[in-house]
């Protein structure tokens, strides 16, 4: 450990690796740059920009056996979000890079160059890169500017710094290439990790993230859209990318204040079934709705709506609703891993490619951690379980999986305290053939009136008719009234 006083305002600055380049001071944010055992001042740094992360400076956990402290952060920007990449220094001396993005995280040591690797313009997402007898397939390509740091870090940064970085996924294994510096990229290996599985101490309660989160000292707080006046929910620990729901404007809030990035022409309000704002409780968590959108399927006619929830014990979940019903949907850290062609394994079940289609982005509203705008569009491919679905979804720059759960409109209702409506609503579309709200099971379930109607019919016509034929009549019409209610207790016509 290496302490100095700041030579531009006199507080203790410490270095607690041998091997750092360079550290900013906590006080006045200079950025000092180590030279032997003295240091140079070579001007301020940003002040970072506190968001919803749990993780600060100081904070400890576990990893591959060995215990880890928090020491630097970095934020690194990119054209649709920013993202943390906190420096962490294991007990033996030797560091690694904690990933911290919308809620998925991830640790990474230096694993040397890659001799043998793609150019960084040749990078799509869903490629292949085989290192070490594995097989990882790119999920994200970003060039990212440093925007601020604190703490201590292993080599200069400064606002400016680009970074151009590949994220690769194998099940629960991560891996970067770093494209940064000239010549072979650099290689950090890992796996995906939680907060759970790290043991982490000292992480900020949830109160101290809302206080703190998207403000800067002497910004003023604006919830007002700068286009047309109205108000727009928002919850600074959470999103800085808003969209009103009145004008469609896009604003974003990272820097403390909101700042137009695309004035939309005036769009009737979305409609949706959940409103902005709901709060819901959600196997004892608490969550409140910061974002939807409405989607169509590229080339038809299929609109189903996505609304974005976030909890500030287990972050970000989504709610699909579709003309199937309800679907609880969670982006996936630890990635399926592929049995053949057309089938995947995830957590020991097995998935089957059921069908492949293009989705686009028609109108949005509210607060996303991410840049989301109408228009965008992404490749999807859907693999069926016996309980689940899992969904591929490809953009130019990014490959995601996720696993949607169905649930009934019922459960949906007592979720948000809506009292019944949703599962009333999702009966009478079941009755009348539409099916744009309910499930399969609800579905189901208003057939049944119907089943009870055709075989009192079914019995009265020809029970007296078996008296006469014996047997094998009764038999027939016991076939008949099972084949009658097969659609109440199975998928048979949905399948």
């Amino acid at each position: 450990m290496f302490k100095l006083a700041c030579p531009s305002c006199g507080a203790e600055v410490v270095f607690r690796s041998a091997t750092s380049a360079m550290a900013v001071c906590e006080y006045c944010q200079s950025t000092l740059l180590r030279e032997g055992d003295a240091v140079r001042d070579a001007g301020k740094m940003a002040v970072v920009l506190e968001d919803y992360s749990p993780i600060r400076i100081t904070t400890s956990g576990m990893y591959a056996g060995k215990a880890f402290g928090v020491v630097g952060r970095i934020q690194l920007r990119y054209e649709d979000g920013f993202w943390n990449e906190w420096y962490i220094l294991f007990d033996d001396g030797s560091a690694g890079w904690l990933s911290d993005a919308s809620g998925q995280y991830a640790i990474t040591v230096d694993a040397g160059l890659a001799a043998e690797a793609p150019s960084f313009a040749q990078t799509v997402p869903g490629g292949q890169y085989a290192w070490d007898g594995i097989t990882y397939t790119a999920s994200d390509l970003r060039t990212a500017r440093c925007t601020a740091g604190e703490g201590e870090l292993p080599f200069q940064v400064g606002p400016g710094w680009e970074a151009r970085v590949v994220d690769y996924r194998q099940t629960v294994r991560f891996l970067t290439l770093d494209y940064s510096e000239e010549g072979k990229p650099r290689r950090y290996a890992g796996k995906a990790v939680s907060l759970e599985d790290l043991r982490c101490q000292l992480l900020r309660e949830p109160d101290e993230i809302l206080r703190s989160a998207g403000h800067l000292k002497g910004k003023a707080e604006a919830l007002a859209c700068p286009s047309c006046g109205a108000s727009i929910a928002w919850r600074p620990a959470v999103a800085a990318h808003l969209h009103c729901p009145a004008c469609g404007a896009e604003s974003d809030a990272s820097s403390g204040t909101l700042e137009v990035m695309e004035a939309s022409r005036r769009e009737a309000a979305l409609e949706t079934t959940l409103k902005l704002g709901e709060e819901a409780r959600i196997d004892g968590t608490a969550w409140a709705l910061i974002g939807l959108m409405k989607c169509r399927e590229t080339g038809g006619s299929d609109e189903w709506v996505e609304y974005l929830l976030y909890s500030e014990a287990q972050g970000f979940l989504w709610l699909v609703e579709s003309s199937a019903g309800w679907d609880k949907v969670k982006v996936l850290n630890i990635w399926p891993e592929s049995v053949s062609a057309s089938a995947v394994r995830h957590e020991g079940n097995a998935y089957t490619r059921m069908q492949a289609y293009g989705a686009q982005v028609v109108q949005v509203a509210g607060a996303f951690n991410w840049r989301v705008r109408a228009g965008d569009a992404v490749a999807i491919t859907d693999y069926r379980g016996s309980s689940a679905t899992l969904s591929s979804e490809r953009s130019p720059a990014e490959l995601t999986w996720s696993l949607a759960q169905r649930v009934p409109a019922t459960t949906v209702d007592g979720w948000f305290g809506r009292k019944g409506k949703l599962a009333a609503g999702a009966a009478v579309n079941a009755l009348a053939g539409s099916g744009e709200v309910g499930s399969d099971g609800e579905r189901r379930q208003a057939l049944r009136p119907l089943a009870w109607v055709f075989t009192v019919l079914i019995l009265l016509v020809n029970v007296p008719i078996a008296v006469f034929g014996g047997l094998y009549s009764f038999f027939l019409i016991l076939i008949a009234v099972a084949v009658l209610w097969l659609p109440v207790y199975t998928n048979v016509l949905e399948d």
